[in-house]
């Protein structure tokens, strides 16, 4: 009977000191970042946008240039605080040659905006695009959205427009209009605007859909909104599982 407890504990003991092996040859093979094989480290890159990526691993050796430039991994953009100069520049150097690979873009700047957006050729080149923010952005730079309807992968889509910029810009029918191409976007299922933040009603030129109508799944509206506009838009969204009004006004 001791023979066998001996032979067990020997066996447990082995089988530890084997596992200890193995968790600290694994624990080695995986001290470097640059011993990650291609596949996690394009994983590792879907959290980041493209430009920390570029500044932080371009440099490196020529591996990671090539997983970098010479690829086709979808990408995102993020286009803040950045003077006309210096954008221009990324504009040129990252972005044309990337248009291709952008998975995600967001714009806050308003000549990126005018830029990016407003020649047909650069929106019709997005042929990847899946998510696009626009925020804090001049409503003239709306008619350009009109383009955005060819985009076969576009599903989720943020319109944030200024305030004191909408009554210069765009009359009542033009805000209207924007639903209606928004709304024949063939598979946007995310959808969040604010136009302005006034009491003007902003869709009393749209009509109740009759034959179109959108795959919007969750629309967002921040603009006031009276119930019977509402109505008008949701005949649109037949598919609707959410939505969040932030001002639903009186008649």
């Amino acid at each position: 009977m001791a023979q066998i407890k001996r032979q067990r504990k020997f066996s447990t003991g082995d089988s530890d000191n084997m596992k200890r092996k193995q968790f600290h040859s694994a624990h080695q093979s995986i001290s470097y970042f640059e011993d990650l094989s291609n596949e996690i480290i394009y994983e590792i890159f879907e959290y980041f946008d493209f430009d920390y990526i570029y500044e932080t691993f371009s440099n490196l050796n020529q591996r990671f240039v090539n997983l970098i430039i010479n690829s086709n991994l979808p990408i995102k953009i993020n286009i803040s605080s950045v003077s006309k100069p210096n954008f221009e520049r990324y504009y040129t150097n990252r972005i044309i040659p990337n248009r291709h690979r952008i998975k995600s873009l967001r714009i806050t700047n308003i000549f990126a905006v005018n830029t990016i957006l407003s020649p047909q050729d650069n929106i019709s080149k997005l042929t990847r695009l899946e998510t696009l923010i626009l925020t804090n952005i001049s409503s003239s730079y709306l008619r350009n959205l009109q383009y955005l309807i060819n985009l076969p992968k576009l599903s989720s889509l943020t319109i944030i427009c200024k305030g004191d910029i909408i009554y210069k810009d765009y009359t009542m029918y033009d805000q209207a209009e924007i639903y209606h191409q928004i709304f024949q976007s063939p598979v946007l299922k995310y959808f969040n605007v604010l136009l302005e933040m006034s009491l003007m009603p902003i869709v009393s030129s749209l009509s109740f859909a009759t034959n179109r109508y959108s795959s919007v799944e969750h629309l967002v509206i921040k603009n006031n909104i009276e119930l019977n506009e509402l109505y008008i838009i949701l005949s649109y969204v037949p598919q609707i599982r959410r939505l969040s009004i932030s001002a639903l006004q009186k008649p």
